[in-house]
C-alpha cells in the first residue's frame, strides 16, 4: 500500500512518467520476444530474417535497464536511437510477411474484416501479415518518449498541487 501511494505521488513528475512509460514498452517488447519466438519456431532453422526481431528486441531487453539506470547521462539518448530502429525492422518484417506485396496483402486483411464472423475461411496460408507493425509502434512510442528535447527545469513547465492553476504552466 505504501508502494502505491509513493507511485501515485510521484505521477504528476514528468520524468517519472517517461521512465515508466518506458518500462512498460520495454516489458511489451519482452512479451513480444517471447510471442515471436514461439511464432517463428519453424521458419528460425530456414530464414535468417525470422532472427531480426528476436535479435532486436532480446538486445532492448538487456539494455533497457542499464539505459533506465543511466537516464540522464546518456541513456535516454541510446533508448532513443534504439528505439528508432523498430520502425524500419517492423517495416522489414510487414515487408517479409507480405511476400513482398504489401497492398495485396492488406486488401485481403481487409477482405476478412469485412466478411461476417463465421463464414471467414480458415485456410489462411502465411505469416500474420501485420504483426510486424506491432514492433514499428513500440518502437515509435519509445522514440517520442526518449526523443522530446523538453529540458524540465527553466522550461515552464511546473508541477502544481491538486487544485492549484497557473497560466504559465504548459
Amino acid at each position: 500500500m505504501r508502494r502505491l501511494q509513493t507511485v501515485l505521488e510521484k505521477i504528476n513528475d514528468p520524468r517519472f512518467v517517461e521512465k515508466l512509460i518506458v518500462t512498460l514498452l520495454l516489458a511489451g517488447l519482452a512479451l513480444l520476444f517471447v510471442e515471436v519466438r514461439f511464432e517463428h519456431q519453424a521458419v528460425l532453422a530456414k530464414k535468417w530474417q525470422a532472427w531480426i526481431p528476436l535479435i532486436y528486441s532480446g538486445l532492448m531487453v538487456l539494455i533497457g535497464p542499464f539505459a533506465l539506470f543511466f537516464w540522464n547521462r546518456g541513456g535516454k539518448m541510446l533508448l532513443a536511437v534504439a528505439f528508432s530502429l523498430a520502425p524500419i525492422i517492423g517495416g522489414f518484417g510487414f515487408w517479409l510477411h507480405s511476400k513482398g506485396d504489401p497492398w495485396m496483402a492488406i486488401c485481403n486483411v481487409v477482405k476478412v474484416v469485412c466478411m461476417v464472423p463465421g463464414k471467414i475461411p480458415l485456410d489462411v496460408e502465411g505469416p500474420p501479415v501485420l504483426a510486424p507493425l506491432a514492433l514499428g509502434g513500440l518502437g515509435l512510442i519509445g522514440l517520442v518518449i526518449c526523443a522530446s528535447g523538453l529540458s524540465y527545469e527553466g522550461s515552464g513547465i511546473a508541477k502544481l498541487s491538486p487544485g492549484a492553476t497557473h497560466s504559465k504552466c504548459l
